[in-house]
């Protein structure tokens, strides 16, 4: 114990000697920490240091206990932290970085010392990484940075008095040390730099969630920072940092009573070279419940909750849960390795790193940015330009004064005339002087007068495209050819207003209204004599005789021209084919007119009628004899016969071709309908094939109910219109 005594002493007076502090490498204040990142390879350490001699911040109330016995430490009992940092940045917005701590609680007891209270060792070793947002610039004042940190159980354990962080205790034996255990946490940690927008303050605010792995209370770790920037070499800050169980242990979660509260007024200096020193004064937040230090009330407010300890002989020992000191100091010396004076390559008294123009000519007036002034704005520095009061927004030359290109007096940002001949009269706007609004200067106008709103030539008179002395403005036919005589609106004279001019009209006393041809006589389009005005048929073949209307002769009415009539002569209203002859479906001699048999088939012996000598070879007369059974399409006996006639038929008739036709009437639905006479007929069809008609030579049609013969509201009429029609063809 002697040695551990020894060596404590030891690194508590070099500690001091050197007046290092600075807990874990932040660059504002002592306890706080900022967004800020030391950029890429940035490299920075430093010792940090925190005590007390406030017997209280070990034990509430200065009251221990060793081996069921209880003592009072002296109450002057000094307790120290020590913590050597060292950071490096690996990217512009990413640090990792490692802290060592150290710890010395003294107390003058031979009991104490006994029970390794008195005791120094190292704590456990953080190591910890910060990330600064990157979609942050460095310009902007506020930001924002994730940190994770990681505690590795290398403290000393059965050491010490004063239990180092609220984590630390457990149901067993608690460490002062260490947790004896690996420890994670993260916290967020928020900046706003109003330096940034030339305001001398700077705010830090974090929270973080402490994780324990086995045991112990897993605890929430926050603050916040004010910090005033006095000078360049001297920050004031404030700190608030708090420790805040979230888990209950057999420790009940009683914040201000037995968690740590802490409040730092401090200073920062910041030395060449980039050293920094700094020390503040911690004030624990509980003086305000016992201002006096009533040992009795303080205990009181403790409610009896203590800590068990065991050394590494096996005294126990108990202390009472205080976790935070009535008063102490922290103070902090750090650097960063390999750093140099700011530079200022053009002497501005701005640093490089903060200097938008590092460049600047020697002497020039600067703004805060470091770039040289520019009072009008025109982009010339003041101290070049030679109108420094030039408005906004007006265009300058290489020497800051507006511009002038045809030197008319009229700066070029407000002349709309920038290429104005010298000498030229001009307006307000730059532009030469143009009296009467015509586009042609008043220098080269020879009509200076023209009202206003004529299109003028360019000599400034009154345009005349056309020559043909009607002012353009006025001419509505500004475009007519020379030497046409025209009317006042400029446009081609047109006496009987046909639309072609008297100078082309061959027929210049048209009828009005009458269509006319390109040159001025009524339009016969067909060249039959009739003009189109009248011409009812306006496309009648070249040749051919018409009427008073423009329309082919057709003396027999039959809708055959005559130039096209075989037959000129026909009975009105009797049919015709296109030859103007009457028809003769059958091509049996008789006219359809008066053909009682328009089917007969070819070679067929007729009577004056058209119809068949012979009754069997009369196809009107056989269709009778094909019947069928009711709502089928099964023949009846009696149609065989009927159907072997017609088979000899078609056999002495080898050119002739029929086709069957089915038809219904309306009874029934109309698919039905249709489906019963395609099926009729394809029997018939069928059965002359069987009889060995070739099948090309027949075919069958179902027609339903679509083509009645008869009236299908009366029985008689349903009875026709369920019929077989026999009609030949002729092959294509």
């Amino acid at each position: 114990m002697n040695l551990k005594k020894v060596t404590s002493v030891v690194l508590l007076a070099a500690a001091v000697s050197m007046a290092q502090s600075g807990l874990k490498g932040g660059s504002d204040g002592l306890h706080q920490q900022n967004a800020w990142t030391l950029g890429q390879w940035g490299v920075s350490a430093g010792l940090g240091m925190s005590g007390t001699l406030d017997s209280w911040a070990m034990s509430r109330g200065g009251i221990y206990s060793v081996n069921g016995k209880t003592y009072a430490m002296p109450k002057n009992s000094p307790s120290f932290d020590f913590n050597l940092y060292a950071a490096v940045g690996l990217l512009p917005f990413l640090d990792i970085g490692l802290s060592m701590p150290y710890y010395y609680d003294h107390i003058d007891d031979g009991m104490a010392g006994a029970a390794e209270l008195w005791a120094a060792g190292f704590g456990d070793l953080e190591l910890w990484t910060k990330i600064r947002a990157p979609f942050l610039k460095e310009s902007n004042p506020f930001q924002v940075a994730l940190l994770l940190q990681m505690s590795v159980p290398t403290g000393e354990t059965g050491y010490g008095a004063r239990v180092r962080h609220v984590w630390y205790m457990n149901d067993g034996a608690t460490q002062a040390f260490t947790a004896d255990q690996i420890i994670l946490s993260a916290s967020l940690i928020g900046t706003a730099d109003l330096t940034k927008i030339d305001v001398p303050l700077r705010f830090n605010a974090y929270a973080g969630y402490v994780a324990t792995i086995d045991y112990g209370a897993n605890t929430l770790i926050w603050g916040a920072a004010a910090n005033y920037i006095i000078n360049p070499l001297l920050d004031a800050f404030l700190e608030f940092n708090a420790e805040t169980r979230i888990e209950e242990t057999h420790i009940p979660r009683m914040p201000y009573d037995l968690d740590p509260m802490v409040l730092t007024p401090g200073v920062r200096f910041h030395l060449p070279y980039h050293i920094d020193v700094a020390l503040g004064l911690d004030i624990g937040l509980k003086n305000f419940n016992n201002p006096t230090f009533d040992t009795e009330k303080e205990m009181e407010q403790g409610h009896g909750f203590s800590i068990y300890h065991e050394s590494e002989d096996g005294i126990k020992s108990k202390t009472y849960v205080q976790n935070e000191a009535h008063y102490g100091v922290s103070a902090l010396i750090g650097w960063r390795l390999g750093g140099s004076t700011p530079k200022d390559s053009d002497g501005d008294g701005i640093d490089d790193k903060k200097d938008l123009c590092p460049h600047t000519p020697k002497d020039a007036p600067i703004d805060e940015k470091g770039c040289p002034l520019d009072s009008d704005k025109d982009s010339i520095p003041d101290f070049q330009d030679k109108c420094p009061n030039t408005p906004q927004g007006v265009a300058v030359d290489s020497i800051g004064c507006p511009l002038d290109s045809d030197k008319d007096g009229i700066p070029d940002s407000f002349d709309k005339c920038l290429n104005t001949q010298e000498g030229t009269s001009i307006d307000s706007t730059g532009c030469p002087l143009d009296s009467d609004k015509d586009g042609v200067p008043d220098s080269a106008d020879k009509c200076p007068n023209t009202k206003e709103g004529i299109t003028v030539d360019s000599t400034g008179c009154p345009a005349d495209s056309d020559k043909d002395g009607v002012a353009d403005s006025f001419d509505k036919c500004p475009n007519t050819k020379e030497g046409v005589s025209v009317d006042s609106t400029g446009c081609p004279l047109d006496s009987d207003k046909d639309g072609v001019p008297d100078s082309f009209d061959k027929c210049p006393n048209s009828k009005e209204g009458i269509t006319v041809d390109s040159t001025g006589c009524p339009a016969d389009s067909d060249k039959d004599g009739v003009a189109d005005s009248f011409d009812k048929c306006p496309n009648t073949k070249e040749g051919v005789s018409v009427d008073t209307l423009g329309c082919p002769l057709d003396g027999d009415k039959d809708g055959v021209p005559d130039s096209f009539d075989k037959c000129p002569n026909s009975q009105e209203g009797e049919p015709v084919d296109s030859t103007g002859c009457p028809l003769d479906s059958d091509q049996d001699g008789v006219p359809d007119i008066s053909d009682k048999c328009p089917n007969t088939l070819p070679g067929v012996k007729i009577d004056n009628k058209g119809c068949p000598v012979n009754k069997k070879q009369d196809l009107s007369k056989l269709k009778q004899g094909i019947q069928f059974k009711s709502n089928s399409a099964e023949l009846t006996k009696a149609s065989y016969a009927t159907l072997d006639d017609i088979v000899r038929l078609l056999n002495q008739i080898p050119q002739a071709n029929l086709e069957v036709q089915g038809h219904t009437d309306n009874t029934g639905s109309e698919e039905l309908n249709n489906k019963l006479s395609q099926e009729r007929a394809q029997t018939v069809v069928n059965y002359f094939v069987k009889k060995g008609i070739s099948s090309d030579r027949v075919r069958a049609v179902g027609f339903g109910s679509s083509k009645p013969i008869a009236d299908n509201k009366t029985k008689k009429g349903r009875t026709q219109n369920r019929r077989v029609e026999l009609v030949p063809f002729q092959k294509d």
